[in-house]
């Protein structure tokens, strides 16, 4: 079984691997993080409104301070918003 994946992407990167360290693809995934934190501040109040389970949520306290370390917070907040996606479908 594959993984249901029910969200749409919002923002864009190059696809030049020479610009993955570049200043604009930084603030994107700066732009990105604060997007899907409300994103997810959203689908949390929801499932608490509905009375739903509410999935783990641990993208927030994961270190943000080099790219790599953002890049892999920007994985694991997008698959949380995905799980709680699903719950609210």
């Amino acid at each position: 079984m594959g993984r249901c994946w029910v969200l749409e992407d919002e923002f864009s990167y190059p696809i030049n691997t020479n610009l993955r360290y570049s200043a604009y693809v930084h603030n994107t995934m700066r732009q990105e993080w604060a997007w899907l934190f409300r994103e997810q501040q959203m689908f949390y109040d929801e499932l608490v409104g509905f009375k739903l389970p509410v999935p783990q949520r641990l993208a927030s306290q994961m270190p943000r301070d080099t790219i790599d370390e953002l890049c892999k917070a920007l994985n694991h907040i997008r698959e949380e918003n995905n799980r709680m996606k699903i719950c609210l479908n």
